[in-house]
């Protein structure tokens, strides 16, 4: 660990930090509120100094008319300078983004501009170009064109965009860090950025001179996917500030699951899936987690015998779902007696082992709850350990109820304090339970 300003301990250093994503070129630092991100990006700033430049989230600008005067060089030192000073204030946190919207539009020449202007234009849909105040006046300021209005009158979304692709275009800086890229742009232009920065020949044509782009974010759409090793959390503890880097898939997954608010249903998703193989075991189980779990949705799928082929459909619908949030979500239920290589081909296709729920005997009536079943039979509890199935039936002692029937009866006399099979406890609902929280 290391200490910078304000008594913050960095793990690891921000000196090791740097050098080790030296030439990786894309980084993203995720984390809650207060957890530290936007410290990062500024000792970052003030190690790396001058070459690299930090756009804090306050980068809301109108722009009519642009400045025509000749830029000093210098400005460059005066907004190091200043960022330095601010930065080391105890009192307020660096938001800035001292590089205006027309100053950074005008202070790119002529060449620089036109492929700002075409690469914001194909992200947006639009065309960008420079025109006069006054037509019939050459020496009328100038202002940007978007399909026949100003820029002046353009969405936040517009200038934002334009502001960071102009900043990272601009051959005096290396390195750009840029606290919360995704404010203002829509869920469309965030994955696009994204997938700017992650473009090495598009970058190469757009931004040679850059080495790194550091972003602090709150959106998924911005974390690198491609390369998992290219994303980092980042937690405080106190005066401790840890940079963690992800390493695999899970990690990834359950970095995006936390972003979306850490719950499937606020996209209208179900918390849970459970696979099932009949048209009995369906109800039942529904009926169960209902009762267990009020207001989450848990969709329970009837394969109709082929549990296989049920789960090669539902993983084919989410892409892969070993990439998924709902693989640590989705179960599989099977009667005790199955096809050899059931359990085979469903981890095959992603399927986690311990979701993989078998049944001590044939059948989902043995896990029907018992008080139930001796309601249904009319027998004491001490009957229920010699009931059987043959072919549709369920037998206790000389009565005999077809299974449909008895699925009817048993899930419409089922109720919130109905007692559970043990074994349906310890393998179907506390598994569900641990899994949706």
């Amino acid at each position: 660990m290391t200490n910078d300003t304000k008594g913050l301990m960095f793990s690891p250093p921000l000196a090791d930090f740097i050098a080790a994503r030296k030439g990786a070129y894309y980084t993203t630092l995720s984390g809650g509120n207060n957890s530290g991100k936007s410290v990062v990006l500024k000792e970052m700033k003030n190690q790396l100094g001058r070459i690299a430049y930090m756009a804090g989230p306050q980068r809301f600008y109108h722009v009519t008319e642009l400045p025509t005067q000749r830029f000093n060089r210098s400005d460059y030192d005066d907004w190091d300078n200043n960022f330095r000073s601010q930065s080391q204030q105890n009192q307020v946190n660096y938001e800035h983004n001292v590089i205006e919207l027309g100053r950074i539009i005008g202070g790119l020449k002529d060449d620089k501009r036109q492929k700002l202007f075409k690469l914001a234009g194909d992200m947006i849909g639009t065309t960008f170009t420079l025109q006069r105040s006054d037509p019939e006046n050459e020496l009328s300021p100038r202002y940007v064109d978007m399909d026949g209005q100003s820029l002046a009158v353009a969405s936040s979304g517009t200038r934002l965009l334009i502001t960071l692709l102009g900043l990272c275009m601009d051959d005096e800086f290396q390195v750009i860090l840029i606290d919360e890229p995704e404010l203002g742009l829509s869920p469309r232009l965030q994955a696009e950025l994204s997938r700017l920065f992650n473009d090495k020949q598009r970058r190469a044509e757009h931004f040679p001179q850059l080495s790194g782009v550091f972003v602090a974010t709150h959106s998924h759409l911005m974390l690198d996917k491609q390369d998992i090793s290219n994303n980092f959390t980042v937690t405080r503890d106190g005066r401790n500030v840890v940079l963690s880097q992800l390493a695999t898939p899970s990690d990834l997954h359950h970095l995006q699951f936390n972003m979306l608010g850490n719950s499937l249903e606020d996209l209208f998703l179900p918390s849970a899936i459970v696979i099932c193989e009949g048209k009995t075991d369906q109800p039942f189980i529904e009926r169960v987690l209902r009762f267990r779990h009020p207001g989450r949705r848990i969709l329970v799928i009837e394969s109709q015998g082929d549990v296989k082929r049920a789960f090669k459909n539902l993983a084919n619908s989410l892409g892969d779902i070993r990439k998924s949030p709902f693989q640590d979500r989705t179960f599989v239920v099977l009667d005790s007696i199955h096809t050899q290589d059931t359990r085979t081909t469903l981890e095959a296709l992603g399927a986690k082992p311990e979701n993989i729920v078998v049944w001590d005997k044939n059948g989902i009536e043995y896990v029907y709850p018992p008080t139930l079943l001796c309601k249904a039979f009319t027998c004491g509890n001490e009957a229920i350990g010699g009931m059987t199935t043959e072919q549709d039936n369920v037998i206790i002692g000389a009565v005999s109820i077809r299974k449909v029937n008895l699925a009817e009866q048993v899930v419409g006399d089922m109720q919130a304090d109905t007692v559970q099979s043990e074994e349906l406890v310890d393998k179907l609902i506390i598994r569900i339970t641990n899994a949706i929280g």
